[in-house]
This record gives C-alpha cells, sequence and structure tokens, in this order.
C-alpha cells in the first residue's frame, strides 16, 4: 500500500500552492493552517510541511506551525531553508520526524555529509526537484546539478530517503507523465513522488511502478482526491 503524504505549502504562516513552482502563480487556501486541520473531520496522520519563504531565503522560520502540529501529535516531514545543522536539530528537537533537505544538501557535499552522521538515514530526506532534466535548488529559482548522479553521489554517501518532484506539473492537476516515474521507480533507496497528481488513479499508477511514497498537494486542497479515500480515518 502507497503511503500518502498530504502536503502542507506556506508562505508567511498561510496554506498556498505554487504552479510549477513559480512565487508569482501562488493560490492561497488557507490563512491559518492550524484552524483549516481542525476543520477536518479527523487529524491527519503525517502531513509534507514546506517552508517556501525559508526555500527561498535558506532560513525556516515557521516554527510556531511546526511546533504545534507536532504537538497535536502529527507525523510531520519537513523542508524550505534547512541549510544549517543547528537547524536540523532544532527541528528535530521540536518534535518533527525527519528533514528533507535541498539546496544545502546537494550542493556542499561536506554539508550533506556531516547531516546524515549526525542524524542518520531515516530522519533525513534528500528532496531532488526537476525540471527539464536539471535540479532545482534555492526555491526552484536557480539550476543545479543533474539528478541522477547526484543521487548515485547520495546514496553512496548513505542516504536511503528521496523524495522527487516533476515541477512540471506540479501544481497543475494535468495527471502524471509515466515515463518520468518509470525512471525514478528503478532506482536505489526509497521514493517518494509528487507533482500532477490529480485522481485515484495516478496514485495507483505510481503504487504499481513500486514507488511507496506519494506526497499529494493541490490534488486534496482542491478537493479533487478526498482524504478518507486515501488515509486512514
Amino acid at each position: 500500500m502507497i503511503e500518502v503524504w498530504p502536503a502542507l505549502d506556506l508562505f508567511s504562516g498561510q496554506v498556498v500552492r505554487l504552479r510549477q513552482g513559480l512565487y508569482n502563480q501562488m493560490t492561497v487556501y488557507h490563512e491559518n493552517p492550524i484552524i483549516m486541520l481542525a476543520e477536518l473531520p479527523w487529524k491527519l496522520p503525517r502531513i509534507h510541511l514546506v517552508d517556501l519563504k525559508g526555500a527561498q531565503s535558506g532560513m525556516f522560520s515557521e516554527w510556531a506551525i511546526l511546533q504545534e502540529l507536532c504537538r497535536q501529535g502529527n507525523q510531520i516531514e519537513v523542508g524550505g531553508g534547512f541549510r544549517s545543522i543547528d537547524t536540523i536539530a532544532e527541528a528535530l528537537d521540536r518534535g518533527a520526524a525527519r528533514i528533507v533537505l535541498g539546496s544545502q544538501a546537494i550542493s556542499d557535499p561536506e554539508f550533506a555529509t556531516r547531516a546524515l552522521d549526525r542524524f542518520g538515514p531515516t530522519r533525513l530526506v534528500l528532496s531532488l526537484d526537476i525540471m527539464q532534466g536539471r535540479t532545482r535548488i534555492h526555491g526552484w529559482q536557480d539550476e543545479g546539478p543533474l539528478p541522477d548522479s547526484l543521487w548515485e553521489n547520495r546514496y553512496a554517501m548513505g542516504y536511503r530517503l528521496l523524495n522527487v518532484t516533476d515541477i512540471s506539473r506540479d501544481g497543475t492537476l494535468h495527471g502524471l507523465n509515466p515515463e518520468f516515474w518509470r525512471r525514478w521507480a528503478n532506482v536505489s533507496g526509497e521514493v517518494g513522488a509528487g507533482g500532477g497528481v490529480q485522481s485515484l488513479d495516478d496514485i495507483e499508477q505510481l503504487a504499481a511502478f513500486g514507488i511507496p511514497r506519494v506526497v499529494i498537494g493541490k490534488a486534496w486542497l482542491s478537493g479533487a482526491i478526498k482524504l478518507q479515500d486515501v488515509l486512514p480515518c
């Protein structure tokens, strides 16, 4: 059974979604994520939390929301601005289950090694956000290295959890790019998939490819996918 992680993308504390990673194409879904989640009929067992402003600036800032979600017992995977060992440690101390590393772990092998040595492979997720065959870093604003060789290197280093985003489909509800996901389903490690998921059929297709985790954002916020159909009640 594929593991579904509903995404909460935050910008200045608001729940938002971007289209293809473009900050000038931002839709606000709720002013307050804590109130929004309280209005759901049951608590989400797990949440993929991203600080979009932190991804741009390099400094995670949504500490109060992270801490409150952890206090409520949600399993939180959090990313966006984790570019120092101290910031990772603070988020884990505040209750995060694991930290999603992107720009710094991609561009700085020494940092990637130090983080892995201190926190271990079960507490860290490497994020590869891909557009036109290249990784994107710094809030998807800059081009990074080739994703295949980068992941081979980080896997050899000891990383085992990987989140991959197909930026071209992210926030579009246009459905999956099957060839993209067939390719990433066959790499080493445990892959979480995101970008374009619009239906239960898409989730089932990812599971059929052998991908164990999927992150859904606009699909659940817009109601295209009902959470009761993909999460335990």
